[in-house]
């Protein structure tokens, strides 16, 4: 095997779930009726697909701009969730 061209097949996959996966948000921002369940569970599987790639470049010791991951993050991007230093001050504080 190529170990260019399977780094240009990850890559372009990337690139392509990228896509998908923001186009999927969008369309769960503003669901049709009746697809609210379908779109929260696309979006669900984006992020899981995702996260997995990022996590598996860190277990593999690859820069993750080097595969195109480095500009998502699928937590917070996709599901709107924020890391505690991104929440701000909490209660427990204070």
């Amino acid at each position: 095997m190529d170990d260019e061209r399977v780094k240009g097949y990850l890559i372009d996959s990337i690139i392509l779930l990228k896509e998908q996966a923001r186009a999927a948000k969008k369309d769960g921002d503003n669901p049709k009726e009746g697809f609210e369940d379908y779109n929260k569970g696309s979006v669900m599987a984006y992020c899981s697909v995702l996260s997995l790639l990022k996590h598996q470049a860190f277990a593999f010791n690859i820069d993750e701009k080097e595969l195109g991951l480095d500009d998502i993050d699928p937590e917070v991007d996709l599901l709107g969730l924020h890391t505690r230093n991104d929440a701000g001050p909490q209660d427990s504080d204070i």
